[in-house]
């Protein structure tokens, strides 16, 4: 049989008639231009012979764009490299034998797949091996799952690689850049956007996205060309997170406005079939659920009595905003003369939690269409079977606004708890009603921070579109489904702490405001009291902490008001504050009202070295003991803590010096100060 050698070139194996040994005009050319090694013993085959002839034939073969055998051989041989290479990348185990995340042996193991390797790499800066095997329990869609990438650990600082497991990462990586790069946002690549980026663009985290789409399994939302069933849950919650109008999320998502239009109601039906029922609505939850699970501890003790364990609910309306209508009768039935624009409002009904038990309407904003009546629509037209779920002796939290149903819920056997109103003629409340009312305030701000939860959603908190009607009510319910799925309970409270709470707001209730008596037997308000002006660094005063003063005022929202307040009145580094030689212990202050410049509020604080004794405001509620009004918070928290520290008061920024007055005149210099400090007190009534 005849022997064959291989041509240097083109690897072409010749018989003896076919092959030359290469001359050295060849060899030269060889070396010099294709860097190639000549030995001795190295041959050309007759085609390759003739192309190393003349000049130009040799220009050709390294200039020609068109590659040819020699061409392909010099690749080959002008790529050669190492085995394997060692960079400075750490990588996990190379058993194939275990797994290369639990290090459980096999038998059933897996190799893991390429593309995951790569996204192992792009996420956690590690490399797998290839061959490298693990659970099939740890890969699911193709990738490794959360719990996977988290156990997944680096057992070298090194990599030792090939050329071709290089070049095929180098081109994996490529092709996911190229990928994000072309497509904008992206929920169906498992890894195309990070947590943080879901939260901001839909409300709920990735984890909490896959969860919601488990409900839409067997629903009627299907993928199509234009958008899968990811991409149309997104496109609608995008939409009601961001508030963006549907030509941004066209251009957001790389869709037409008609396909997003479609998109969001598809997924807002399929939504309202699958999803909301299951977390919204008196059907969804037992009234032994409410009970056990989100009534917060001192609603139970402060409002019901040992032996009584009934349902606690707190309603209130929110409003929806919405253009002005071309439809004359549907602007007068919609414009609010409480806010003085069109606007639609939900019937909020929450626990005492903050957990949302259903909610109603939306209903129309005039007169005809107040909270009271809203309410009495609910109870006479039994809406989502309401009187069969709540029973006699039930309490209903409201605010003033529900003075009118109040009849009908007697007359159900339900309890109803709100604020006190302020009698003909009187300007303040008694000190037993300004009790009364702290206590219902104290359980009712949770609806309001339900509402405020709510238009965090953007698109609920702007003014709607006229023709997105129809669809206010589908929206208010799928973000609240949401929160209740996804949120945790606004005000749980520990049982210790508000079962001690309600004890002590209990014990106060029974008290009365001495501070009150003795201010109006002693006169103290007149103009014949003279009250001296001390600058608030001489005042003998107690030292406070901010947990001290949260427990005279049984609660946090005086606390921030008052750093507004003091805000206000910390003038040239002095907090103004007036004493009189005659009442030892008893200091005096006039608080600017935040809402009317034309009122001013006076109180009297009486207090020892070491602590609070009393106090007394001249405002709606100053008479109350049961904690205190935040103008009084605000004297005791700038004297007791806040000029105790170096920040001072801080906090408030002062906007009016970026916007012009066009009230600011020059200052009047005809009075002069002795005459401004000498001028007495002049109360409310004066």
């Amino acid at each position: 049989m005849p022997k064959f050698y291989p041509c240097l070139l083109c690897s072409k194996r010749t018989s003896q008639q076919d092959r030359y040994r290469i001359k050295k005009e060849h060899a030269d050319f060889i070396k010099r231009r294709l860097r190639m090694d000549v030995s001795d013993d190295s041959m050309l085959c007759r085609k390759c012979r003739h192309m190393c002839e003349t000049k130009s034939t040799r220009d050709s073969i390294c200039n020609s764009p068109e590659p040819n055998k020699i061409q392909k051989t010099l690749s080959k041989q002008s790529m050669k490299s190492p085995p394997s290479v060692t960079l400075s990348i750490p990588s996990t185990s190379t058993s194939h034998a275990n797994c290369v995340i639990c290090k459980k042996p096999g038998p059933k193991l897996v190799v893991v797949p390429e593309n995951t390797r790569v996204n192992v790499f792009i996420q956690k800066e590690t490399f797998v091996p290839p061959g490298s095997r693990c659970c099939p329990k740890h890969i699911s869609d193709g990738d490794l799952n959360t719990e996977a990438l988290h156990l997944l650990k680096q057992t070298s600082s090194v990599s030792n690689v090939n050329r071709t497991t290089i070049v095929g990462v180098l081109k994996q990586t490529r092709d996911v850049a190229i990928q994000n790069q072309n497509k904008r946002l992206n929920f169906d690549d498992p890894h195309g956007m990070q947590n943080e980026d879901y939260y901001n663009l839909t409300g709920v985290t990735k984890d909490q996205f896959d969860e919601l789409m488990t409900y839409l399994v067997e629903t009627n939302l299907r993928s199509s060309k234009n958008r899968s069933t990811r991409t149309c849950v997104a496109l609608l919650l995008t939409k009601l997170r961001c508030g963006l109008s549907n030509q941004l999320l066209g251009t957001l998502f790389g869709m037409k406005k008609w396909q997003v239009r479609r998109a969001v109601i598809s997924a807002k039906n399929a939504l309202m079939e699958d999803f909301v029922p299951k977390h919204l609505g008196f059907s969804h939850i037992s009234r032994e659920d409410v009970i056990n699970h989100h009534t917060r501890p001192l609603a139970k003790e402060l409002l019901c009595s040992m032996s009584d364990n009934p349902v606690i609910l707190v309603l209130d309306g929110t409003y929806v905003y919405l253009q002005k209508s071309g439809n004359f009768s549907f602007s007068r039935r919609s414009y609010s003369t409480h806010k003085h624009r069109p606007l639609v409002k939900p019937m909020m009904i929450v626990s005492t939690s903050g957990y949302i038990i259903s909610v109603l309407g939306p209903y129309l904003a005039d007169s005809k269409n107040s909270d009271a009546k809203i309410l009495s629509h609910m109870i006479q037209t039994n809406v989502e079977d309401i009187r069969k779920w709540v029973e006699e002796d039930d309490i209903f939290i409201v605010d003033r606004g529900f003075r009118d149903a109040e009849a009908l819920l007697d007359d159900l056997g339900i309890h109803v708890e709100m604020p006190s109103f302020l009698t003909r003629h009187s300007k303040q409340h008694s000190t037993e009603e300004a009790n009364s009312t702290r206590f219902v305030t104290k359980l009712r701000w949770v609806v309001e921070s339900v509402n405020g939860r709510l238009k965090t959603w953007n698109y609920l908190s702007r003014t709607i579109p006229n023709t997105q009607i129809p669809h206010i009510g589908d929206y208010v319910r799928i973000v609240s489904a949401i929160c209740n799925k996804f949120r945790p309970d606004l005000s749980t409270g520990i049982e210790e702490e508000d079962v001690a709470m309600a004890a002590k707001m209990r014990f106060l209730a029974n008290g009365v405001n001495e501070l009150k008596d003795y201010v109006e037997t002693s006169g103290l308000e007149k103009r014949s009291i003279r009250w001296k002006k001390i600058d608030s660094h001489d005042v003998v005063f107690p030292h406070l902490t901010e947990e001290e003063i949260r427990q005279l005022t049984l609660g946090v929202y005086q606390i921030r008001l008052a750093k507004s307040y003091a805000y206000e009145h910390f003038m040239e580094g002095r907090y103004e504050i007036f004493i009189s030689d005659d009442f030892d212990g008893i200091l005096c202050a006039k608080i600017q009202s935040r809402h009317i410049s034309a009122k001013k509020y006076l109180l009297w604080i009486r207090h020892d070295d070491i602590s609070i004794k009393s106090w007394f405001c001249k405002c709606k509620v100053g008479t109350r003991v049961v904690g205190m009004c935040a103008h009084i918070t605000s004297v005791i928290w700038f004297l007791g803590l806040a000029r105790h520290e170096e920040s001072g008061v801080c906090g408030v920024r002062d906007w009016c010096s970026s916007v012009e007055d066009a009230a600011a005149l020059p200052i009047d210099e005809s009075e002069s100060e002795e005459e401004n400090e000498e001028r007495c007190f002049i109360t409310e009534e004066e």
